[in-house]
């Protein structure tokens, strides 16, 4: 039996000339250490010694040639001299325990991404985020609540008036607004009941149906300092790049979620479906308790306005609400503030 260096044979397939996308009908010959590259003429396109020789699992085999010539086939090269580093290649390809652990490593890693690196992100998004935008998405987060859960405001002027006269006291005794200005707006929502929720620039929307069902101007005033508090303390913004950040890191992993996905975390539109943390609501709580004393009202009365959702609605009724803390632990935790400070 001859040496390897001995052993000839051929095989057809197709050529590429360096640094070109042309694909040429070719046969690639060899005998001893040399090759030759011919086209289907029997023209030699390229000859010499194999500079390499790739193989992928289920795709073809690849000969790098003198002068940047590839040969491309799917023929079995056996015998055919040269470099050939791929086989590691294919070895990790081949199933092993090792991709089990390669596996459970891709895991862990997105587990800890998704524990302290959205918070991370979140932070520094928040860090660089100009006025403008924030108070943009305000606006467009007006134009959606209008055309699909909102009417105009069915309240007469003058207790319009009186609840304007009651924010604007919370006002002077709160934190300014991070970016941009406290406002109020009035709309009627039955959807939403007795109710009142905050944006990130600044934006305050209260419901009819909570000014119908209050009259205690108390129980308004600390509704009002706790949505003053999440946005002083910026948990909109923070729940909306929360979203944001969730939705790259669903991409990253998943790949494209789909336009559905895509268009509900990248838009403003996003931020009523948004919940807050336990520490944000319990922070806001307070917050908002300590503003309505301050501005003169009974801050404790909030516990009021908690326990007369948990008798009209119930802990498990509570829709968008249901993921808030217990209303009826909040609303132990504000009178427990009341008793500590008389």
């Amino acid at each position: 039996m001859g040496s390897p260096s001995d052993m000839a044979g051929s095989a057809l397939g197709h050529a590429h000339p360096a640094l070109s996308s042309k694909r040429i009908a070719a046969r690639l010959d060899w005998r001893g250490g040399v090759v030759w590259l011919r086209d289907a003429d029997g023209a030699v396109l390229a000859s010499g010694p194999v500079q390499r020789i790739e193989r992928m699992p289920g795709g073809p085999a690849q000969v790098h040639l003198p002068d940047g010539w590839l040969f491309e086939t799917d023929a079995d090269l056996n015998g055919l001299p040269g470099a050939r580093p791929d086989r590691w290649l294919s070895r990790l390809e081949a199933w092993h325990p090792r991709l089990a652990a390669v596996a459970l490593i891709c895991l862990l890693a997105a587990v800890a991404l998704w524990r302290w690196g959205l918070d991370l992100l979140v932070a520094l998004a928040m860090a660089v985020t100009p006025d403008a935008p924030v108070r943009a998405m305000d606006g467009g987060n007006m134009v959606m609540i209008d055309q699909v859960l909102a009417e105009q405001t069915q309240l007469d002027l003058d207790r319009q008036l009186q609840v304007l006269a009651i924010f604007d006291g919370l006002v002077r005794h709160a934190p300014p607004a991070p970016w941009g200005e406290y406002r109020l707006l009035f709309r009627d929502i039955p959807a939403m009941g007795p109710n009142a929720f905050a944006m990130p620039g600044g934006t305050i929307v209260i419901t009819d149906q909570l000014i119908q069902q209050f009259e205690d101007d108390d129980v308004i005033a600390a509704v009002l300092g706790h949505e003053i508090a999440h946005v002083s303390e910026r948990h909109v913004l923070a729940q909306l790049y929360r979203a944001g950040s969730i939705y790259l890191l669903v991409t990253l992993i998943a790949g494209d979620p789909g336009p559905v996905l895509q268009d509900f975390l990248r838009e403003g539109n996003a931020l009523l479906a948004l919940s807050y943390s336990r520490g944000q609501e319990a922070e806001a709580d307070r917050l908002g308790v300590a503003t309505a004393n301050a501005a003169g009202h009974d801050g404790a009365a909030l516990a009021e306005f908690f326990d007369a959702l948990l008798d009209e609605i119930g802990e498990d009724e509570l829709g968008w609400l249901s993921s808030h803390p217990a209303l009826a632990d909040r609303a132990a935790q504000i009178r427990g503030m009341a008793g500590g400070t008389d």
